[in-house]
């Protein structure tokens, strides 16, 4: 999840000294994680079967340590390169969830001050996804190895239908190249970790505010530049949340998700349902997507080697977008 920079800005501590700061309660990140391992575990173990609840403890298992490895690889990235920039920052706190299907709303480190130069805020912002996405294909590609190909049929009507983005299709294509129209795969719960990895890596990669894709982009722009795509990212996606939320109200319009059905347009109306996601997501951009706190030392150049990874990490945004986060498979 994003890392929130601090409006006050201390003195930069020793770039060698990795330790986190005496005053970090470590204990506190640690109880988090624990509960976070305990929700996510609950959430990847739990199914329904004919109204009852049924709790499988392996499947509970693979998934929190799928997820959590994920989140764990992106956050200390953040971490470890954030201390090594000698930029005060705190360990993960995780946040957790006790509903399914993921059980935990991620993670976030808190940075005490703001980077002091761009190089240091691109290395800082850019690490943190790339090496979740490493760890989220790899565990991804894994568990649809390990998934069940299912023709539509035989699923069931109740189930949710996981979006796509470019790299999951992919993924999916590789993992088995004889997946067809009139096909789907049920997904492994290590498949369903992987999914959501690749999922965080793209929320936390639009380029906008304090998320992970805005510090890259400020890296790279201009600050007024950065605040104006930070401001149509936002209404980008509040539009696609008004698309979702209509497509969710023509479904249960009985007549007209009839007529719709007779025009082969339903299925796009239900997939479109998928949209109103990010709704939720245009009220955390309130607090997350304004401005970005300034670097002091602007003006020193970022590199040709350090552009190349900003636009390496915006293009892997362009691959792992899910617009159609879920939906259900019928109205």
């Amino acid at each position: 999840m994003p890392d929130q920079v601090e409006p006050s800005a201390p003195e930069v501590g020793d770039s060698d000294d990795l330790q986190p700061p005496q005053s970090q309660k470590i204990w506190l990140h640690g109880l988090l994680f624990v509960a976070t391992c305990g929700t996510t575990f609950f959430a990847g173990g739990i199914s329904y079967e004919d109204g009852a609840m049924i709790l499988d403890p392996v499947n509970g298992l693979l998934f929190s340590v799928s997820i959590m490895g994920i989140l764990l690889s992106h956050e200390m990235a953040h971490y470890f390169m954030a201390r090594r920039h000698g930029v005060d920052a705190s360990l993960p706190y995780f946040v957790p969830l006790p509903l399914p299907p993921i059980g935990t709303f991620g993670a976030i480190i808190r940075m005490r001050e703001p980077p002091r130069t761009r190089a240091s805020l691109l290395d800082i912002g850019s690490s943190g996804p790339l090496a979740g996405l490493f760890v989220a294909v790899i565990v991804c590609f894994i568990g649809l190895r390990l998934s069940e190909l299912k023709p539509m049929a035989e699923i069931s009507k109740d189930a949710i239908m996981e979006g796509n983005s470019l790299l999951y299709l992919a993924l999916k294509n590789l993992a088995h190249p004889e997946l067809g129209p009139g096909f789907d795969i049920w997904l492994h719960p290590v498949a369903w970790a992987g999914w959501v990895g690749i999922l965080i890596t793209s929320l936390n990669l639009l380029p906008a505010g304090q998320l992970d894709g805005g510090h890259v982009l400020y890296s790279i722009v201009k600050p007024r530049t950065h605040f104006r795509i930070g401001r149509i990212i936002h209404y980008m996606i509040f539009i696609l949340g008004l698309i979702g939320l209509g497509c969710r109200l023509l479904m249960i319009s009985g007549p007209i998700m009839r007529s719709l059905e007779e025009s082969g347009l339903a299925h796009w109306v239900v997939r479109g349902s998928g949209l109103m996601v990010w709704l939720a997501w245009t009220i955390l951009f309130r607090f997350v997507g304004g401005k970005h706190p300034p670097i002091e030392d602007a003006d020193i150049p970022l590199g040709r080697g350090r552009l190349i990874v900003g636009v390496i990490t915006l293009i892997v945004l362009v691959l792992t977008f899910t617009p159609v986060v879920w939906s259900p498979i019928e109205p």
